[in-house]
């Protein structure tokens, strides 16, 4: 097998068509410019240049070795220049949805940046289609979702499970309840996730299958601001569970389900099908995964 020295003296005979100005072009003997021409040719079984007293010239065989030889010495170019030009960190670009950014995303990058130093993260927290169109456009590596991914080109692997919760003000005549009918939603004001909001969607399919209209008086894409209108009786709010369970433990506001909507969903970590996994990727996965179940 041709060897990639043998190969940028073929190069250099091939550019040069003088043996002696290979030879001093790269720093060695006339004689061991010949002796490898010689090896390749009797390697490939053809005839490479064609000789005569005063010049050489590529043959047909020889002009399809030095396309393939260049071929082969630009990549080794690429693979040195990478490789001497490594960075010191591995970088990593991730993406959250808003209910997992006011959750679960800070405890993870903490213990990423703990266990992995030399990952650079950059957080990226939107909602499920925003994060669902940087995902396919390549502005992000991986992403925590938790709503509708319609793209049949995103990897998705569920990693933790939740619910989403009916809140509601103290003095609300469905404070205290532990779960009401749909039925008892008709007329009543709602305080939502905006538009594309994974939270929203299921809340409004579940709303759309038992045909109760849903009056939204105010929308927000911080659960915190509607946790806040919720308390100051503006309306009813559709939160997941981990958002609000603070608030309801010190009884600031009311958590029930609905009869017939078990709104249980799954937090998925996603990624562009056919994007290579990268080390720092793996590591995230694998982390994510530990610090959930320890939670």
């Amino acid at each position: 097998m041709a060897t990639l020295k043998q190969l940028h003296i073929f190069l250099a005979v091939a550019e040069t068509l003088q043996m002696s100005e290979a030879a001093r072009k790269l720093y060695v003997s006339q004689p061991t410019v010949s002796q490898t021409i010689l090896e390749l040719e009797r390697e490939f079984g053809a005839v490479l240049f064609e000789r005569s007293p005063r010049y050489l010239k590529l043959t047909a065989k020889g002009a399809l070795l030095w396309e393939y030889a260049q071929q082969v010495a630009d990549s080794y170019t690429l693979l040195d220049h990478g490789m001497k030009n490594i960075p010191s960190a591995r970088e990593l670009r991730i993406g959250a949805t808003i209910t997992i950014g006011n959750t679960l995303l800070s405890g993870i990058a903490s213990a990423l940046k703990k266990s992995q130093p030399d990952i650079c993260q950059h957080l990226y927290v939107e909602n499920t289609q925003a994060l669902e169109s940087r995902l396919l456009q390549g502005e992000i590596d991986i992403a925590f979702i938790e709503g509708v991914i319609r793209s049949d080109k995103i990897v998705k692997l569920p990693f933790a499970q939740d619910a989403l919760e009916l809140i509601c003000a103290k003095g609300h005549p469905l404070y205290g309840q532990k779960q009401v009918r749909a039925e008892e939603l008709r007329n009543q004001d709602f305080i939502l996730r905006e538009q594309g909001s994974g939270t929203r969607n299921i809340f409004e399919n579940y709303m759309r299958t038992a045909k109760i209209p849903i009056h939204v008086v105010g929308e927000s894409t911080s659960s915190t601001a509607i946790i806040e209108m919720v308390m100051r009786g503006l309306g009813l709010g559709v939160l997941s569970r981990l958002c609000v369970q603070r608030y309801t433990s010190e009884q600031l506001i009311c958590s029930c389900t609905i009869q017939g909507m078990p709104m249980n969903r799954y937090f998925y970590i996603c990624y562009l099908a056919g994007h290579p996994v990268t080390s720092q990727m793996a590591d995230l996965i694998r982390l994510s995964q530990q610090t959930v179940q320890l939670a």
